[in-house]
């Protein structure tokens, strides 16, 4: 029974973060490829915000939080130039 258990907890933390791993991809990648004179999707860029903003408010560690908001600030600024034209 102990093993079951410790399985299933493995299991749920693996899960909890991939989904953490999937939240910071969505956020860095679209700013990533902005910064790079690249281009998004409407779809990517509301995605990447959406992350993002899930990141602000779950992440402790300061030094990946410094790199999300700068991803946060490099969408947003996206945003608001799309929403100009």
């Amino acid at each position: 029974m102990l093993r079951f258990g410790l399985a299933l907890f493995l299991c749920c933390a693996t899960l909890q973060a991939q989904a953490a791993g999937n939240d910071l991809e969505a956020c860095l990648d679209p700013s990533t490829t902005l910064l790079a004179g690249g281009d998004v999707s409407d779809k990517e860029l509301a995605a990447g915000q959406s992350a993002c903003a899930h990141l602000k408010q779950t992440t402790q560690d300061e030094k990946l939080l410094l790199r999300i908001n700068a991803a946060a600030t490099t969408l947003a600024s996206e945003a608001q130039h799309r929403g100009k034209h």
